[in-house]
């Protein structure tokens, strides 16, 4: 009973209780049943003492006859007559025995002339009333007259041997007629001793069932009054409880009939919908629903009333009393009360106007760039997906463009992130001002934008880009008294049917971005057959396509960023490599720029085993940090996920150089792991063994994979960069950040935030719970050589 419920715990006590009437209405029937019974076997039991009574007498009748006239007739009655008490004595010394024959019992007694439904209640009452004292004392009268009885059964016999002589003996027959009469005398004394004795028990048991009838009776009225009673009570408090529940309920409930009108509403609905009770209850239900929403599922009542559904959750629109729309949850049940009666429906409403927003504010930021408010990459992709289909089927042509900003790392650089945020929300409002109103625009990545020209043919596109090129051009950028002129490299590609997909419509307007730029920058590219020879102008998008020079060039470098506790200690050594790269001229490219161009060409899972090769055996050259080392994490990029052979390489290289896995944490992004779910389940799994450890990058990017958190054994989670920017401001980020966090922590992952280029932003992550910090105002990047040999600068925290 402790694992009930408090229903399943009233639930059970109404059971008991009608169960505990139930079984008094059952004893009341045993027990009227079983005075019958007595009863009838009373009755039963007088009724064969008249047999048995009658059947004494005629016998000695029939017997004085024989004794005197010698006629057979009178014997055969004598003996008939006399078979009756003979059998019943016969019976009753079966009875008597320790193993009673109740067929040859019962067969006695029906040769007694007793009825056969009534031997059962004689042997019945005969077996367990027996001690009862009137009842024994009748027996003993009864039992006198077993020898009364055999000496008459032995008189037949000498008078039947005596007359069949051929001169009978007078004297035997005298003392025949003496003996009969002897006993008849004393058959009669036993006779009437027998009947009173029966007699006194039978109105003795009479009385003593009637009084025994009474005290039952008044038992069973009590009980049954009783549990009746605490069965009313239950109902009733059951009732005051839905009724206190019904009244105090946060939640709004309507009770309807099976037409519509609403019944009753409590207070809570009342105020959620804006109405007071009087008008609630004169409304119709389709009243209070938008009309857009009242037709939805029509037939969704007749399935409650056909019993088809015991209850649905539906979410739609309501109008409240002020004209307002809300959102609401509505739980419909129906309530089925006896079968004359008319069924009615209880509804439970909540206001879920506020979770709806957030829902929809989380599917926006969930497609949308937060920095720009426009379309991230993936709903670009869906677009384009949907565009291309377009293409197909009308037969139609589209454009696509990539823009690509020319001279923002400048201004990154001199003027700060703050000031390339202004700018990139300047170019988004600029581009959005020159393209039409169905045309679709995103932010593809850093300064990287996607527009889609719906309906375009590549003329008319390649005269929209130069227009978007001169705008940005154009623009005058004024940050903190410095004045800041930008341009933008564009590639145009046709959309048309006989595209083979979205992945190489994406590829050749980027390698024509590119190629825009390999021309000298800030101009268009018009992706055609004329335009697809190379460029004899080889820049570092080019060489980088020749994936053994790169690596042999000797350009990589690896540099290394302390990641630390928030716990004050700073006692961990535990670090990220950074890999960079150097440009013909020896000048560090940024990451931001080689890394795409080496996803496009096909090398990035390349780089990415270059760089667990190169640290492992440089970590593993210098004992004496390694020894200090708590974990060296490394990135891992999308493309290595498509390598069959990649876990196994990373598995052999870890065996071969005898690095401690536990050392080891790869981090993957988020974006990663949703779209290689199994093949990095699968890297995780073999690499798990050897103690290496997993940190999901770049979580919050997409709101997608909160539902893989439980499959994979991720031990630290590192929160989307992006949400860093507004963290101050106290708004959407701030919440997504606790938001994750908490999750973490319940989860049992610790979190780690990147990005943190200030102290403000570092208090602020810390007084959250953020288990590890990153970024410039946690440590400057450096490189790799100087944290082997301690040249390293502590972390400014």
């Amino acid at each position: 009973m402790l694992g009930l419920s408090v229903s399943s715990k009233k639930q059970w006590k109404i059971v008991s209780l009608i169960a505990g009437l139930l079984g008094l209405v059952l004893a009341a029937v045993i027990f009227t049943v079983a005075v019958v019974q007595i009863q009838a076997a009373v009755v039963a039991c007088v009724a064969g003492n008249g047999i048995w009574s009658r059947a004494q007498l005629a016998s000695v009748h029939y017997l004085a006859e024989y004794a005197e006239s010698g006629n057979p007739n009178d014997l055969k009655l004598a003996r008939r007559w006399l078979d009756i008490p003979h059998s019943i004595f016969l019976a009753r010394r079966e009875l008597d025995g320790p193993r009673p024959d109740m067929e040859y019992t019962r067969a006695a007694l029906v040769r007694a002339n007793i009825h056969p439904d009534d031997v059962s209640r004689l042997v019945w009452l005969y077996q367990y009333f027996s001690a009862y004292p009137d009842f024994n004392r009748a027996i003993q009268e009864w039992v006198s007259s077993d020898d009364d009885i055999l000496a008459l059964v032995a008189i037949a016999n000498r008078l039947e041997y005596e007359w069949g002589q051929a001169t009978p003996s007078e004297a035997v027959l005298v003392q025949a007629q003496q003996d009969i009469g002897q006993r008849a005398a004393s058959l009669e004394v036993v006779a009437l001793e027998f009947r009173l004795a029966i007699g006194r028990a039978a109105r003795n048991a009479t009385v003593l069932m009637s009084v025994v009838s009474l005290i039952f009776l008044a038992l069973l009225a009590l009980g049954a009054w009783r549990l009746t009673r605490r069965l009313v009570q239950i109902l009733r408090r059951s009732e005051q409880k839905f009724r206190a529940i019904f009244e105090q309920s946060a939640v709004g409930i309507l009770q309807l009939d099976d037409q519509g009108q609403l019944l009753d509403a409590n207070e809570a609905c009342c105020q959620i919908l804006g109405y007071d009770k009087k008008q609630l209850t004169s409304a119709h239900y389709s009243n209070l629903m938008h009309p857009e929403d009242w037709a939805l599922n029509p037939n969704v009542r007749d399935r409650l009333i056909a019993g088809n559904r015991e209850s649905r959750t539906q979410e739609q629109r309501m109008l409240k009393g002020s004209g307002d729309v809300m959102w609401a949850r509505l739980t419909s049940s129906i309530m089925q009360e006896g079968s004359g009666r008319k069924p009615y429906f209880i509804v439970m409403l909540e206001d879920i106007s506020e979770s709806h927003r957030l829902s929809k504010e989380l599917s926006h930021q969930a497609t949308h760039d937060p920095l720009t408010d426009l379309l991230n990459r993936r709903a670009f992709e869906h677009r384009l997906a949907s565009t291309l289909g377009r293409a197909r089927n009308d037969n139609t042509s589209h454009a696509l463009c990539f823009v690509d900003l020319d001279g923002f790392k400048q201004v990154n650089d001199a003027s700060g992130h703050g000031a390339g945020d202004q700018l990139l929300r300047l170019v988004s409002g600029t581009i959005r001002a020159d393209i039409r109103e169905g045309d679709i625009l995103a932010r593809l990545g850093g300064d990287e934008f996607g527009v889609i020209l719906e309906n375009c043919d590549l003329r008319t596109a390649a005269t929209i880009a130069e227009k978007l090129r001169t705008s940005i051009e154009e623009l005058t950028f004024v940050w903190e008294g410095r004045t800041h002129h930008i341009g933008c490299s564009i590639g145009v590609v046709r959309i048309h049917e006989q595209a083979p997909d979205i992945s190489a419509l994406m590829r050749t307007a980027d390698m024509a971005c590119y190629t825009a730029k390999d021309q000298g920058r800030n101009r268009v590219c018009v992706s055609t057959p004329e335009a697809a020879s190379p460029s004899p102008k080889r820049t570092h998008h080019t060489w980088l396509s020749d994936t053994q020079e790169l690596l042999d060039a000797n350009r990589l470098i690896l540099n290394a960023q302390r990641v630390t506790s928030t716990l004050g200690t700073n006692t961990e050594l535990r670090y990220e490599i950074l890999l960079r790269m150097l440009d013909d001229n020896g000048e560090l490219i940024a990451a931001a720029e080689f890394l795409p161009a080496a996803m496009r060409f096909g090398v990035m899972h390349e780089l990415d085993r270059w760089v667990i090769r190169t640290v492992l055996e440089r970590l593993t050259s210098a004992p004496q940090h390694l020894t200090m080392l708590t974990a060296c994490h490394i990135n891992l990029a999308s493309p290595s996920f498509d390598q069959p052979d990649f876990a196994a390489y990373v598995v052999s290289l870890i065996q071969k150089t005898g690095f401690p896995g536990h050392k080891l944490c790869f981090e993957i992004t988020e974006e990663t792991t949703v779209h290689h779910l199994v093949d990095v389940q699968n890297f995780m799994d073999q690499l798990s063994p050897l103690g290496c450890r997993f940190v999901l990058d770049n979580f919050g990017s997409s709101l997608t994979s909160f539902s893989y958190l439980r499959g994979l054994p991720v031990d630290k989670l590192k929160i989307d960069g992006a949400y860093m920017k507004g963290l101050l401001n106290g708004g959407t980020e701030l919440a997504m950040v606790r938001a994750i966090h908490d999750i973490c922590r319940s989860l049992g992952i610790q979190t780690i935030c990147s990005f943190v280029e200030s102290e403000q932003i570092a208090d602020t992550l810390q007084k959250l719970g953020i288990d590890y910090l990153q970024g410039s105002a946690i440590h400057h990047p450096c490189h790799l050589d100087q944290v082997l040999n301690g040249e390293a600068q502590q972390p400014l925290r």
